[in-house]
């Protein structure tokens, strides 16, 4: 009974291991050629906004609750940057959340986050600070 729970508790930690993102592509602050992506999506929402050099989280699925990395995301903003139509009121666009200084003391130093492909409702900037700090402590970041 010991060796299955052994080999049980093995096998998810390797799944769940192999499921997130490296710990580097979560943390990479975002480039000047990234941030032009970021910088136009940010204008479609009527934000004026310079995400060089800046710290963003990515965040997708139902309310949210999956963390994604920036290369994740970017091949999707591309594509966004070449529509015309762009609907900045449809469930499926991105939303951006922009940390003011207190709450990115709180949410361990980012300064924002984008969360996109949630068709469900989406997280409060509190709910978001809320997950970057509990994933702060659990993983040591």
């Amino acid at each position: 009974m010991k060796r299955f729970v052994i080999i049980f508790l093995l096998l998810l930690t390797c799944i769940y291991s192999c499921s997130q993102p490296k710990r580097n592509t979560m943390c990479d602050s975002i480039d000047p050629k990234e941030a032009v992506l970021l910088n136009k999506l940010a204008l479609k929402h009527g934000i004026t906004y310079d995400f060089t050099f800046k710290k963003v989280a990515f965040y997708t699925g139902p309310g949210a609750g999956a963390r994604k990395s920036k290369g994740d995301f970017l091949p999707i903003c591309r594509a966004i940057d070449e529509d015309d139509e762009y609907d900045t009121t449809s469930y499926f666009t991105p939303r951006i959340y922009i940390f003011n200084e207190k709450e990115k003391t709180k949410a361990d130093d980012y300064d924002a986050v984008i969360v996109y492909g949630s068709v469900k409702q989406f997280p409060s900037k509190k709910a978001l600070i809320r997950r970057l700090q509990t994933r702060a402590k659990f993983f040591g970041i």
